[in-house]
């Protein structure tokens, strides 16, 4: 088991401030926590209040795409 941010990935969370594509990062809510996040698909835009699932970390950043999908 992973700890820290590495150990996020497959966590559900729910997105707080729209993320708008690869360079216009949102806010995310996963562990009670807030963190800026992007989508895995770098031209995706995922609005708030979508449920997402945290795929990678680059940079300090969560990487995202929508639950379900």
């Amino acid at each position: 088991m992973l700890n820290g941010v590495q150990g996020m990935i497959g966590d559900t969370a729910v997105v707080t401030r729209a993320i708008e594509g690869g360079h216009r990062p949102g806010r995310i809510r996963a562990r009670g926590e807030d963190w800026l996040a992007i989508p895995l698909d770098p031209h995706e835009t995922i609005d708030s209040g979508t449920d997402v699932v945290v795929a990678d970390v680059q940079g300090g950043l969560l990487v995202v795409y929508r639950a379900g999908t």
